[in-house]
């Protein structure tokens, strides 16, 4: 599949007629090259590569002042043919991403216990300060009614995904912790997995702040933008 080529479909679809930048722009809007790894070099790749297939057609060609030509396309009946077989693929795929986590566990020679909780307790506040930053911005676009329904729905994905990430590492400090005896004291991850260093030298529970976060569905004003 190829995200990229539904991004600009998806975009000429919704906007109609749009040129290089302005794509960019709104894309750049929902920020999808940060959480969906769609950058500006595929987007004009794919112009090109979408009116090679007849997926889309150039409009026009407008000119600005001295600035160069800038060609205008929109979305052809094969296009938006090409852009319902896209999504009706994409929602159906769950290969798993590369697991970076994963590898540095099995293969990271962390035969120091402590240290390795310690590289795990930072990565959890990490995580909950992610989280927390997640739902302020969501509550922002929310405030300004320019989050629609999809928008919602994305932001919730991502919430729950960070609440199984805190739920994992809570789990995995139970399991580690198993395999070792003593206090663990300053290795970042109180023995009691429920409890996570807050960062400061504090300990909150991390168990309770983590359902807090994650429990309360989205909700918020209809509007028209997403992330």
């Amino acid at each position: 599949m190829s995200l990229s080529r539904l991004v600009v479909l998806g975009l000429l679809a919704e906007h109609g007629p749009l040129y290089g930048h302005e794509l960019r722009r709104a894309a750049e809007a929902r920020h999808v090259e940060s959480w969906g790894g769609v950058g500006p070099g595929a987007l004009y790749r794919e112009l090109h590569q979408l009116e090679a297939e007849d997926l889309i057609e150039l409009v026009r060609n407008e000119q600005v002042g001295k600035r160069p030509p800038r060609a205008v396309y929109r979305v052809t009946d094969a296009g938006r043919e090409a852009l319902r077989a896209l999504r009706a693929e994409t929602l159906g795929a769950f290969d798993r991403p590369p697991d970076p986590v994963g590898v540095a566990l099995l293969f990271g020679g962390a035969e120091d216990l402590e240290e390795l909780l310690g590289a795990l307790g930072r990565r959890h506040v990490a995580a909950i300060a992610a989280l927390d930053s997640l739902q302020a911005k969501r509550a922002r676009l929310e405030e300004l009614g320019v989050l629609g329904a999809s928008g919602r729905a994305v932001f919730r994905r991502a919430e729950l995904y960070l609440g199984a990430e805190l739920a994992w590492h809570e789990e995995c400090a139970s399991v580690l912790c198993a395999e070792t005896a003593g206090d663990l004291g300053t290795a970042g991850v109180a023995r009691d997995p429920s409890v996570v260093r807050d960062g400061t030298g504090g300990i909150g529970a991390a168990r309770e702040r983590r359902a807090e976060r994650v429990s309360t569905p989205a909700v918020g004003k209809k509007g028209g933008a997403t992330r």
